[in-house]
């Protein structure tokens, strides 16, 4: 049997996907500009809508070309100083003949010994100077980003180097509630400058398609398959994985129960637990009331006046749950069989 094009894996770039053209080629275009209007982007989303593919779609062309060192950090560490050394060790591998002026002993003796630097932000502005006189940029790029200190502190650093004017270009992607966390810390108020890219649910006609070319299957068919998905990044993988692996072309009713529960249990339980008491009962309240319903109907049952309704409703929308395009005055989800998982919450 040949191996199943579809993946179950968070946060890794599936062998088949479906591609964000418009998103990449903004944020590829924007950084690689004579003058750059912007040195980050923030991509926000629901889990599984596809920020970590996206941003790994970025790295992988900004890395390709000419002039440019690619690093990625991991917000739970000591982000600076895991920075120097990635930056070392790429350009190392890149342009082998540049070398680095810094404040240590020797750069290469203090990492291979796991020496904390005496001073790193002197060290990183020598060497993306360096990197800089040489005519390259440095892209870095920081997934799940959120509110904590070693993020609060990289997120300084790159307001310096902002400053300073020297090229360091940032993608970060996370949760929309802790990148505002983020931003609406004191320190950090200057991210709420950086543009932002809200990933929506992904095109329908583009997921029938990648359909139809794996299961040999006719329009209407790939069509009605890519509706089950609702345009869910993740609901498309697990549904064409549990197709492929029944070995059939179509899903049937005992392989839409399992793409049922494969989303609650890897999905939707991890969504539901990160919404505070009072998202949950705006949530309930949406989910109880009929399909496409209207926001004062919803509003109505939660007795809840527009200001204090609308605020719960932008959150929602914007953490990837309500749809942003439903019809002026109506609201619904936009994941697929969401519904029917907060009314069993609800119970």
């Amino acid at each position: 049997m040949k191996n199943n094009p579809f993946s179950l894996d968070f946060g890794a770039q599936p062998n088949l996907f479906i591609p964000r053209y418009t998103e990449q080629s903004k944020i590829v275009e924007t950084f690689c500009a004579e003058h750059p209007s912007s040195h980050m982007f923030l991509i926000t989303g629901a889990r599984g809508t596809g920020k970590t593919v996206l941003m790994t779609s970025i790295s992988h062309e900004i890395r390709d070309k000419r002039g440019w060192i690619y690093i990625d950090l991991n917000p739970e560490t000591d982000m600076l100083n895991s920075m120097a050394s990635q930056i070392y060790q790429s350009s190392k591998k890149r342009y082998p003949k540049l070398k680095f002026e810094i404040s240590i002993k020797g750069i290469g003796v203090s990492l291979e010994r796991d020496i904390k630097y005496s001073d790193i932000q002197t060290d990183l502005d020598s060497m993306i100077k360096t990197l800089d006189k040489h005519n390259v940029k440095l892209l870095v790029t920081v997934d799940e980003a959120n509110n904590s200190n070693s993020v609060r502190v990289f997120a300084n650093y790159y307001q310096h180097c902002l400053r300073e004017k020297m090229p360091l270009f940032v993608v970060m992607t996370g949760l929309y509630k802790n990148i505002r966390a983020l931003q609406n810390n004191r320190s950090q108020t200057f991210l709420k400058r950086a543009p932002h890219i809200d990933l929506t649910p992904l095109n329908l006609k583009r997921i029938g398609q990648k359909y139809m070319e794996v299961f040999k299957l006719n329009a209407d068919d790939a069509n009605e398959m890519a509706k089950l998905t609702g345009g869910y990044s993740y609901a498309f993988q697990i549904l064409g994985y549990l197709v492929y692996e029944s070995g059939k072309t179509k899903p049937d009713n005992t392989t839409i129960e399992e793409y049922r529960l494969n989303l609650e249990e890897c999905s939707y339980d991890k969504i539901w637990e990160e919404l505070s008491a009072s998202e949950r009962r705006v949530t309930a309240a949406i989910a109880q009331a009929k399909d496409n319903a209207t926001v004062k109907e919803v509003r109505e049952a939660l007795n809840m006046d527009s200001n204090n309704f609308s605020s719960y409703q932008n959150v929602l929308i914007k953490s990837g749950l309500l749809s942003p395009v439903s019809a002026y005055g109506h609201i619904n989800f936009c994941l697929p069989y969401f519904k029917g998982y907060v009314l069993q919450q609800s119970i």
